[in-house]
């Protein structure tokens, strides 16, 4: 799942970042022909001769640069023009790009979608969906049901893989396990001061943010529990399995990252207990100094990729598909970002 995290001011040195996806490696050039920087901009608008996408590297640029061809031709072939890709260093670069007109598309976590639209009037259009969803929900797993179920925990298939996990509080059923938020999360009630409980990455929604905005809505200051902080869901997972810590938080369902062959009972004695509101997944977002009718289009046509090349969209983002945003799960983005900035 893609993380955000953004202080108040977005560094522009970051834009330094910025390096060409072209085979050659050339540097960002400025689009001149056609584009405008007035804010509102019309459908009779020319368009630019040149759009630059921007995404984030993996842990190898060089497959990313030429992985990202396919996505970048099949955009410019559909629509006369030419669509170069770059690779930022991180998130907060691909939104300063937007910002700057460096540019005009970004692909991103929900969080740079929300600040995006924030600072430099973009649109997010698009989210990610994997799994079958476009949201996902953090959920919260212990090794004491005794005291965090309200009921007897129950078997539940984990349908992204098969595997047969405890749920308890209504979370999960049999074959019902869609992992829909919120349920039972107020459960946390009964984490008490003292408590060691398994926090991610600061910068995780899954992991750290949704946990403490939740906390936080129950009265309970994350000062008050004794932090076990520790990176990577699976991690996370057995530090409450190893007994570390009594209470953790990932995304769902985490435990599904462990290998079954070397932990057999993971899912009799972590049991997850409740799932928070749906945060969502990260997606695409247009630059506002793009026209009105070139965002539709774009937008229709990245849309329809997992049709035209499904291979290669799982290749990239490890996703099935692009949907329509939904303001109000970028809202919550949002309403963590304003939360968590400067930490």
């Amino acid at each position: 799942m893609r993380n955000s995290h953004f202080a108040s001011a977005l560094a522009v040195a970051a834009l330094a970042t910025l390096a060409g996806c072209s085979s050659d490696a050339d540097p960002i050039e400025e689009t001149t022909a056609g584009t405008t920087s007035d804010a509102a901009v019309s459908e009779d608008v020319e368009w630019p001769s040149e759009i630059t996408l921007a995404l984030i590297p993996n842990e190898n640029v060089t497959d990313l640069v030429t992985s990202v061809a396919p996505l970048t031709d099949y955009l410019s072939e559909e629509l006369g023009l030419t669509v170069e890709g770059v690779v930022t260093k991180d998130y907060q670069a691909a939104v300063e790009a937007i910002g700057s007109g460096q540019a005009h598309i970004a692909i991103a976590d929900a969080g740079s979608l929300a600040a995006a639209e924030d600072l430099y009037g973009a649109h997010a259009v698009l989210q990610d969906v994997r799994f079958g969803a476009s949201q996902y929900a953090a959920q919260a797993f212990t090794n004491n049901p005794d005291k965090y179920c309200d009921d007897e925990p129950v078997e539940a298939t984990y349908p992204a893989t098969g595997q047969t996990f405890l749920y308890c509080n209504g979370v999960a059923s049999g074959d019902d396990n869609s992992g829909v938020g919120p349920v039972g999360f107020d459960a946390l009630s009964k984490i008490e001061p003292g408590t060691t409980v398994a926090f991610g990455n600061t910068t995780s929604p899954a992991g750290y943010q949704l946990p403490v905005l939740a906390l936080e809505e129950l009265g309970l200051s994350i000062d008050d529990v004794e932090q076990v902080p520790v990176t990577g869901n699976d991690t996370l997972i057995m530090a409450v399995y190893n007994g570390d810590a009594e209470v953790g938080f990932a995304y769902w369902d985490a435990r599904s990252a462990i290998d079954e062959s070397e932990v057999p009972d993971l899912g009799e004695k972590v049991v997850v207990f409740g799932l928070s509101e749906m945060y969502p997944n990260g997606g695409v977002v247009l630059s506002d100094e793009l026209p009105e009718d070139l965002r539709t289009e774009i937008t229709n046509l990245m849309d329809d990729y997992s049709e035209v090349d499904p291979e290669t969209l799982e290749a990239l983002f490890s996703q099935t598909d692009w949907v329509p945003a939904d303001p109000a799960a970028i809202d919550l983005a949002r309403e963590v970002n304003a939360r968590f900035s400067g930490e």
